[in-house]
């Protein structure tokens, strides 16, 4: 695949490539240049055909799978197993010699539920007839042992809105969508919000799990629930889900011909499962009402399409990398899928889109988090990146009054601080905050990720970074940190109390420059405030 600094002309601009006015010509524009400079762009990837499900490498982890398992390196010996799983071709032997791997891994933990589903999916699947008996002795153990088994939840329930907005089905009656000063959409209060209320509860649209084994092999592709003995597409090797409920939606929705794209090798591509989902909506008739503005709805593809681009602000690199993926997409759809018979889109119709996606998936998407308490200090993980409709649009503030906290692949944002009625609702992105990283830094980083430049209190008035804040009260802070080493004690776990504690001390925070305790007492608070939400949980 050729990269974007082979082909760039320096007498192209992005100005010129915008002039041409619509996407599919600046797309036939840079397709052509990359055909000037490399007539066979495609060719890397395809060299190697298809990467079907294949025994012979999902023998070689099970293989790793039991020597971990030999070693009590359990983890590893699940993820080994899990991917013996998603390699082996489907019906086969070795499917159910995988199976049953990871359910004597899922024994050993204390998993007995998930090890008797894993032995039944094991003896569906040609399981050696010679070692069923063993397997089904283990069965009946793990039934005997079954009701011993401790509940270990990944997150609580979600939240529900107390009070829904009728024109923002997902967001609290507390907010509006308006105009700002440049035509863009953003989130205002309409009321007085109280630090640690429900701002709004939302589904993601599309979501693309991590590439680390600890996301791709522990995560639903589809929901990110944690799950230790997830099941696999039958047909590609990527896609990975916790239930046939799960492989059902996705299928249905976009894995139609994303499995054409996985056989090849490609990642999860948000802006492919955005286009491929909201064609099918389309097509299929089932858009969640009419479009006519009236009503917000974050799980309908217009809302999706009109999330910003700031196309008319990137370089020549990024339009070449957006026209390069699309036309990629296109190639490989055409030559190996059912797609356009089936949609009976146009191949041009199709770019602009992958194009338009390209851009305003980069630009919105929000990292989806798992984090773990230790005493005053949080660790995070990120499980997967995702599209929300409705929280795309909150504006970026460097030290922002909103926290996401995430329940699955659910989104429930909470105010961070006590929000005043006609003040715009704000999230810091990619954690971007003036305490951690100076104004330059900051004002680099955005315009390279998102082309804004900010202008929030802490970048207008240029407030210094944590280490040059003033204190703050010092020693009601350390016996606060105190309270809440107690509290979060496994012998009292008394997290609400300390919430509430909490609580009347971000109420106190004025909007001047915040002093080290108010760093430090909002950062604590925002934390606890992700406590009931997805964890990180020792297997």
């Amino acid at each position: 695949m050729l990269s974007p600094g082979e082909i760039e002309d320096p007498q192209i601009t992005s100005e010129q490539l915008l002039s041409l006015k619509s996407d599919i010509r600046i797309i036939d524009m840079l397709e052509e240049l990359a055909h000037k400079h490399c007539p066979s762009q495609f060719q890397d990837i395809e060299a190697g055909g298809k990467v079907s499900k294949s025994n012979e490498k999902a023998l070689a982890f099970r293989d790793e799978g039991r020597k971990m398992l030999r070693q009590k390196n359990y983890i590893k010996a699940l993820l080994a197993f899990t991917q013996s799983v998603s390699n082996a071709e489907d019906q086969s032997e070795m499917l159910g010699l995988a199976y049953a791997g990871r359910a004597e891994v899922l024994f050993e933990r204390g998993y007995f539920t998930e090890c008797i589903q894993d032995i039944e999916r094991a003896m569906q699947n040609n399981y050696p007839t010679d070692l069923q008996a063993k397997l089904l002795e283990k069965k009946t153990l793990a039934e005997d042992q079954k009701p011993t088994q401790p509940p270990r939840r990944y997150h609580d329930d979600i939240p529900t809105l107390p009070h829904p907005n009728p024109k923002i089905p997902c967001a609290s009656q507390q907010v509006d969508i308006q105009k700002d000063q440049f035509g863009g959409k953003h989130i205002v209060a309409n009321t007085n919000i109280e630090a640690g209320e429900i701002i709004a509860v939302e589904k993601p649209y599309v979501v693309a799990i991590g590439t680390k084994p600890s996301q791709r092999y522990l995560h639903c592709h589809e929901c990110l629930e944690l799950c230790y003995n997830l099941i696999p597409c039958p047909n590609c090797r990527t896609t990975l889900y916790c239930s046939d409920k799960c492989k059902n939606t996705a299928r249905d929705s976009y894995h139609y011909n994303e499995c054409d794209l996985c056989q090849f090798d490609f990642n999860e591509l948000l802006s492919v499962k955005t286009v491929l989902k909201g064609l099918k909506q389309l097509i299929d008739g089932s858009e969640n009402g009419q479009f006519d503005g009236a009503v917000y709805k974050s799980d309908r593809y217009e809302e999706i399409q009109e999330l910003q681009t700031n196309k008319e602000k990137r370089s020549v690199r990024d339009l070449f990398e957006a026209a390069n993926e699309a036309c990629i997409i296109d190639h490989f759809l055409a030559k190996y899928s059912d797609f356009f018979s089936k949609t009976q889109i146009s191949s041009e119709r199709l770019k602009e889109l992958l194009f338009h996606h390209y851009f305003n998936t980069t630009l919105n998407k929000i990292s989806v988090e798992k984090t773990k308490k230790n005493s005053i200090d949080t660790e995070f993980h990120e499980v997967a990146e995702a599209i929300y409709a409705f929280s795309s649009l909150l504006n970026h503030h460097c030290y922002g009054n909103v926290t996401p906290v995430f329940y699955g692949g659910t989104l429930v944002l909470k105010a961070a601080r006590n929000i005043k009625s006609g003040e715009s609702c704000t999230l810091t992105y990619r954690n971007f905050n003036f305490a951690e990283y100076p104004k330059l830094v900051r004002s680099h980083q955005l315009w390279k990720l998102y082309q804004f430049t900010c202008t929030c209190e802490a970048c207008e008035n240029n407030w210094p970074i944590f280490e040059c804040l003033n204190s703050g009260d010092v020693e009601k802070y350390q016996k606060l940190v105190e309270q809440i080493k107690t509290a979060l004690s496994p012998a009292s776990l008394d997290v609400g109390g300390i919430l509430k504690i909490l609580l009347k001390k971000v109420k106190e925070f004025s909007a001047s420059e915040p002093t080290k305790v108010d760093v430090n007492v909002k950062r604590i608070f925002c934390d606890l405030l992700k406590f009931n939400g997805n964890k990180i949980v020792d297997f």
